[in-house]
């Protein structure tokens, strides 16, 4: 008896081979990464890679993008939800962005090996400027919307201070691997937004 495969359009073979990637890199790290064991993971004829992606250089954008994107979604969400001001903005933003991490904890360390890998790779070297160029814009973006936000130059240098902060957070985490103590960190960094010179502007009412 012959079993039929589902037809799967290119949409659903891109999704599919970046859920695959993205769990190869958790478990197993970048090397072993190939497209073999990537098609092999999604359940896929090796040949069908080149239909949903030109390169496998194609396939580690679209993972870096979604990591992106559940950023993204998940700060705007929090600051919609708990964004009076600049400072609760500030601290929603932070605390979003941990829980995410917390919520996928071994997708930090697949994300510090991918941008270590496009920075050591000239023609993948544009692709980790474009990941934190697309998170600053994030923050940025999401700092704009609350009221009490600085001018641009200013809102630019505050997201990049952020993501530079919670990239140190995040990569002391990996490393040490005690939540508790990371947790404590993160509550230290939160104090510190409430002793900076935007906390004294006056909450709307």
């Amino acid at each position: 008896m012959t079993v039929q495969r589902t037809r799967r359009s290119v949409h659903e073979r891109r999704e599919e081979l970046v859920d695959a990637t993205l769990a190869i890199l958790a478990t197993e790290g970048l090397s072993a990464a190939t497209t073999r064991r990537i098609t092999d993971e999604a359940d896929m004829a090796l040949g069908a890679f080149h239909y949903a992606f030109r390169s496998k250089d194609e396939l580690l954008r679209a993972v870096i993008e979604r990591m992106a994107n559940q950023i993204d979604a998940a700060l705007r969400a929090a600051v919609a939800a708990d964004g009076a001001n600049l400072t609760s903005a500030l601290e929603a933003i932070v605390q979003a962005y941990w829980d995410y991490v917390e919520g996928t904890p071994h997708v930090q360390l697949a994300q510090f090996e991918l941008t270590i890998h496009a920075l050591r790779d000239p023609e993948l070297k544009p692709l980790a400027a474009w990941h934190y160029e697309r998170l600053a814009a994030t923050v940025s973006s999401v700092i704009e919307s609350v009221p009490g936000a600085p001018d641009d130059a200013e809102r630019e240098a505050l997201a990049r201070y952020l993501l530079a902060t919670m990239d140190g957070l995040i990569l002391h985490h990996c490393v040490q691997d005690d939540l508790d103590s990371a947790r404590r960190r993160l509550q230290r960094h939160l104090a510190t937004l409430h002793a900076a010179p935007w906390a004294a502007s006056p909450r709307p009412v």
